[in-house]
């Protein structure tokens, strides 16, 4: 486990990472705006002029993130202005009867197959949105992202959730997403239709899941083992919500086991990619927040230092990963999710030591 620097030096170190941040999303604005298709780029030298879904998730997470850290009018407004537009990403041609679900573009209609992992990371990005400005739109549209998963992405049959509108096979980065909308939603409006869906979908994964191999962690599907971090972050903050709506200590410490095991299984300067591990750090960050604990602190601490002093360009954009090795270069989805980092790190208060 890292070693954390004085408190001195932790509080200094958040505001420099607050500065980043802030001078980062600025960049990342100019750097990536399509006027003509009123949307951003996933690459910065327009190739693809729009961003999918994917890419766009870190991006739309570093907008609510700063607001967040700095709720000032100004923030506030660009979260609003930004997820408005955002809303160009719903296909009301999905679904039945005009339901509508999320296309893996935005502005595209008649999508086609569409995944269900996109829709949970939009839907995830939203419930930030109303963290950041208390509108309840963005509840309207996280919830409608849930729909969709729960409607048509839920085997009925046999649980587990499909990877797309094909059902071509069975995967959990959207169960673990909607498992993380629905309980925010239920710890929000505390409607029991969101609460039957968050512990459905937990105990699918619990029972189907989960890898003793791997410390008991969530593996990808019941006949997939593979674990990967950010779905273990994923289940990590539904927990949490659970633990926060219920007041039931059970949901947080099985969030702690989940990040106890994370902690040991992924290396501590996390080395996938910076748009995979953001969503993993920041749930260590969240639990952080929960239950005070500083060895999840000090896990995300590590990756953001690594971060400032690595993966820098020499362009100045934030295109390379944390350790300092090569990513593709210019795309709106690694640039975001470093600055994400340091944007939740700001927004958190550091631990004594």
């Amino acid at each position: 486990m890292p070693q954390l620097p004085a408190k001195a030096q932790l509080v200094s170190q958040q505001a420099a990472f607050r500065a980043l941040a802030v001078s980062g999303l600025a960049q990342t604005r100019l750097l990536f705006w399509n006027p003509q298709k009123g949307w951003y780029m996933g690459r910065s030298n327009g190739d693809p002029p729009i961003a999918s879904t994917w890419s766009s998730f870190p991006f739309m997470e570093l907008v609510a993130a700063v607001a967040i850290d700095q709720p000032t009018a100004a923030s506030k407004a660009y979260v609003n202005r930004t997820f408005r537009a955002a809303e160009g990403y719903w296909d009301k041609t999905l679904g039945v009867n005009g339901s509508g679900g999320v296309s893996w573009l935005w502005g595209l209609t008649n999508t086609g197959t569409a995944y269900f992992d996109d829709a949970g990371w939009w839907g995830v990005s939203y419930l930030d949105a109303y963290r950041a400005t208390g509108d309840k739109r963005w509840l309207w549209d996280a919830g409608r992202a849930l729909s969709w998963i729960n409607g048509f992405g839920w085997d009925k049959k046999s649980g587990g959730t499909w990877w797309d509108t094909s059902q071509s096979h069975k995967t959990a980065e959207p169960l673990a997403a909607a498992a993380k909308i629905a309980a925010t939603l239920y710890d929000v409006t505390h409607r029991a239709y969101y609460l039957r869906i968050a512990k459905q979908y937990i105990a699918w994964a619990d029972a189907k899941t989960r890898v003793a191999s791997r410390g008991n962690l969530y593996g990808r599907s019941a006949t997939d083992d593979t674990v990967m971090d950010y779905v273990q972050g994923m289940m990590i903050d539904a927990d949490i919500q659970l633990c926060t709506a219920l007041r039931q200590q059970s949901w947080c410490k099985k969030a702690e086991a989940v990040a106890g095991a994370s902690v040991q299984a992924f290396p501590v300067l996390a080395d996938w990619a910076p748009e995979y591990d953001i969503v993993y750090e920041r749930a260590l960050l969240d639990l952080y927040a929960v239950d005070h604990d500083p060895r999840w602190y000090a896990v995300a601490y590590a990756n953001a230092a690594s971060a400032q002093a690595h993966s820098r360009a020499a362009d100045g954009t934030w295109s390379l990963k944390w350790d300092g090795s090569y990513q593709q270069p210019g795309t709106i989805y690694t640039q975001s999710a470093t600055l994400q980092l340091f944007a939740w790190l700001a927004a958190v208060k550091p631990p004594a030591s």
